[in-house]
């Protein structure tokens, strides 16, 4: 067997193992007793040591060595490139630092769920704290190896090829940009008349309709399902995608737009090239990437005024909604409501990007100034202030409101809005190749829509960076002009 066919099987494994972890995390979210915890952390813990065992090892390093001698397509070639860039990442770290930081995160999160509730982040400091600890270590050691900053090494995680400098510029440029647009849009809409829709749809209604606009959207129940956890995320295994959202009857469109969001996810995860199933450039090009999939579905397309056109309708004829405050206008004045939101996933497109860039200021504090940790919510409401001239009533609505830091996903964040400029640029492009877009999205009809997502992103996988991508789509690497001309042709 050649070393490249060697390689091959070692990461089916580790994607196996992964796939695994991933059906743990969902039942840990859902379904899972409370006690359980401690249990589950050693088993995730476990297979994160496996895969990190089997991906690091001495052996896999030979292999690619000699594989890089052997004759492979451009293809195959790719998927040796990411074999490659998985092993540096992963043999960099000693076995015991994987496996601690994995089991720490898993007690974290749960006490994170008992402090977000009594909105308490003292209970969750001590947890906290040794998590960041064992991530600096990890950080270090990567930092070293990529040669760049231990943040820089941890948004290279999630996203290739990331430059911290680059998206602090980038971050810095939307601030100005913002800024001074958030108190204009919301003054221009001051006198809008707005029907409310507060306590009019059930939690129950609210799954029915989420899950008649995934499948309209074409998401396969065959191969996923939906949930509740407190917190909505995309994940489960390949073919075996699981979404949670959360449901407020005080707002319903919340758990609707949370649907549409995980299901933005879950159709890219659904559609990836099976011919590369189990191979690392089979898997979805970074975060950025992935977050230009669900924020494209649930910003651009499910907030435009073409959908809400289809939703009016649907709500009205297949689900008797038939009060005046279901009426398209009514409804796309809801959806592009600008308020300045404590929770960033429940805020509008236009303010959300500086929810990301203040989680963005403070993980650069965390990793590159060394913080006190116990200062965190005293410098996020510091932070929250200077963003949005508001106060923080309380930590749910604070620092407490996200599961990543708890989780150990430091680096995570700037995805975000990366992923928002993405979704922006590739938009632009789509209505240009897809001219009656609209149309077919007042008639329910997201056939075309899906079918150019899978040519053009889903189908490339990692087999190109995410600006190889984007050239290949849009003839331009990574611009924000792209969602700056959005957002002042929706809003202004």
């Amino acid at each position: 067997m050649s070393s490249y066919n060697q390689l091959k099987n070692i990461f089916h494994d580790a994607a196996l193992s992964s796939d695994i972890a991933g059906i743990l995390h969902w039942d840990m979210s859902t379904m899972m007793p409370k006690n359980s915890r401690e249990n589950r952390a050693e088993q995730l813990a476990y297979l994160s040591k496996v895969r990190h065992q089997l991906i690091s090892s001495n052996k896999v390093g030979e292999l690619i060595l000699k594989a890089k001698d052997e004759s492979l397509d451009d293809k195959n070639r790719a998927n040796l490139r990411e074999m490659e860039r998985e092993y540096i990442m992963s043999s960099s770290l000693p076995s015991d630092l994987v496996e601690k930081i994995s089991s720490a995160s898993a007690k974290c999160v749960g006490i994170w769920e008992e402090a977000r509730k009594k909105s308490d982040f003292k209970t969750v400091l001590p947890f906290l704290e040794e998590l960041v600890i064992l991530t600096k270590q990890e950080s270090l050691i990567l930092s070293e190896k990529l040669n760049c900053s231990s943040y820089e090494a941890l948004i290279n995680k999630f996203e290739p090829q990331a430059n911290e400098k680059k998206i602090k510029t980038i971050f810095e440029n939307l601030e100005t940009f913002l800024s001074p647009l958030i108190d204009q849009i919301i003054d221009k809409q001051k006198n809008e008349e707005i029907i409310s829709i507060s306590n009019l749809m059930t939690q129950e209604q609210q799954k029915e309709v989420g899950l008649f606009l995934m499948q309209k959207i074409g998401f396969d129940f065959n191969r996923g399902r939906l949930d509740t956890s407190q917190h909505p995320f995309c994940g489960g295994a390949y073919q075996d995608i699981r979404i949670t959202t959360r449901y407020n009857e005080i707002d319903p469109f919340s758990s609707l737009e949370g649907i549409m969001h995980e299901t933005g996810h879950a159709m890219y995860e659904l559609n990836l090239p099976s011919e590369w199933k189990y191979q690392p450039a089979g898997q979805s090009r970074g975060m950025a990437m992935h977050e230009s999939q669900s924020l494209l579905i649930e910003m651009q397309i499910t907030r435009s005024k073409a959908f809400k056109k289809f939703l009016s309708e649907i709500l009205k004829n297949n689900f008797k909604f038939t009060e005046n405050c279901w009426d398209t206008e009514n409804i796309y004045k809801i959806g592009t409501r600008v308020n300045k939101s404590y929770i960033r996933v429940e805020s509008d497109e236009v303010t959300y990007p500086l929810h990301v860039i203040l989680r963005f200021n403070l993980e650069q504090k965390i990793f590159n100034e060394n913080i006190n940790l116990k200062d965190i919510p005293e410098l996020w409401n510091q932070e929250y202030k200077r963003l949005f001239a508001k106060e923080v009533d309380n930590d749910s609505n604070g620092c407490l409101q996200d599961v990543h830091w708890y989780a150990g996903l430091f680096g995570y964040f700037p995805t975000y809005s990366l992923g928002a400029l993405t979704a922006a640029q590739l938009a632009s492009q789509l209505r240009e190749d897809i001219k009656n877009l609209d149309r077919q999205v007042e008639k329910g009809n997201f056939n075309e829509l899906i079918e150019w997502l899978k040519l053009n992103i889903h189908s490339k996988a990692s087999l190109y960076s995410t600006n190889e991508i984007l050239q290949q789509v849009t003839n331009s690497e990574l611009n924000a002009k792209y969602f700056m001309d959005y957002i002042k042709n929706r809003y202004l």
